[in-house]
């Protein structure tokens, strides 16, 4: 497992030494200086610098924005080559444009909620960066991931979390043919700082007769969980969510679809 965290600003200045460097060497003519100039920056990026280029130009994220960038490498698809799963946190542009459209309050009654979390993914071998539907959650807090083995054995899925005010919510991705598709969303817990929030422990069954595992959602629990003890209801993490209750839904996968789908009752 290896994680990279890049600040926006940093980074330029790399970029500007890099740039100042390459415009002092010699050359013939200014046509050499530039094409000196872009193949001496070009040359001297690391993947992760390369990365995070094309993610800027992606979202058009200028050199005055401080942001996040996440990148963690796993084999996500059958290949040999390590894939690239890359999550961008835009709070500072957020918070900056509820101030420009004179829109802070109604950002702030919305628990910051918006589109400035970003998933990407880049896989080995290749220079596309592979996009998806922005994540709409509480702009404050950056996205956080972990890998299963879910809808197939030759490909890694993998589960992003993200907080919607008092509420924290999952989505599933899974990769095929160069592409990312979202296979589920569902809520972890919601409600939090009333007597009884709502709470889920999800689960994921194998099947005899399916290769994908299902999802079970099961009616669940914070344990130790105390109204007293939570300083904010935005921001709270649970000790541990475990069963307390009956099945409350159930998915299996329908790879023509690319989705989780509700059988008619929980499937064998």
């Amino acid at each position: 497992m290896f994680w990279t965290k890049f600040k926006r600003k940093n980074l330029y200045f790399l970029f500007s030494i890099i740039l100042f460097s390459a415009a002092c060497s010699s050359g013939n003519s200014e046509n050499d200086n530039k094409l000196a100039s872009e193949k001496t920056e070009e040359e001297s990026l690391t993947e992760e610098e390369k990365i995070i280029r094309q993610v800027e130009n992606i979202l058009e994220i200028t050199a005055a924005e401080d942001y996040d960038i996440q990148i963690q490498y796993k084999h996500i698809d059958p290949d040999t080559l390590k894939d690239a799963l890359i999550l961008v946190n835009r709070k500072e542009y957020g918070h900056q444009k509820a101030k420009n459209n004179n829109t802070e309050r109604f950002f702030e009654k919305t628990g910051h909620t918006g589109l400035y979390n970003f998933v990407f993914l880049k896989l080995g071998g290749s220079d596309k960066i592979i996009s998806t539907t922005p994540v709409g959650s509480n702009a404050d807090y950056p996205l956080t991931v972990r890998f299963l083995e879910l809808t197939s054995k030759a490909h890694k899925d993998f589960v992003v979390e993200y907080r919607i005010r008092n509420s924290v919510h999952r989505n599933y991705y899974t990769v095929r043919n160069d592409k990312m598709f979202l296979t589920f969303s569902c809520p972890v817990f919601d409600g939090v700082g009333s007597p009884n929030p709502r709470v889920y422990d999800i689960q994921h069954p194998t099947s005899e007769v399916r290769i994908a595992k299902d999802i079970a959602m099961y009616e669940g629990k914070i344990v130790d969980y105390n109204i007293d003890e939570i300083e904010n209801i935005n921001e709270y993490t649970p000790k541990e969510i475990i069963r307390d209750g009956d099945l409350y839904v159930y998915f299996i996968f329908d790879d023509k679809k690319m989705k989780y789908v509700t059988p008619m009752g929980e499937a064998e």
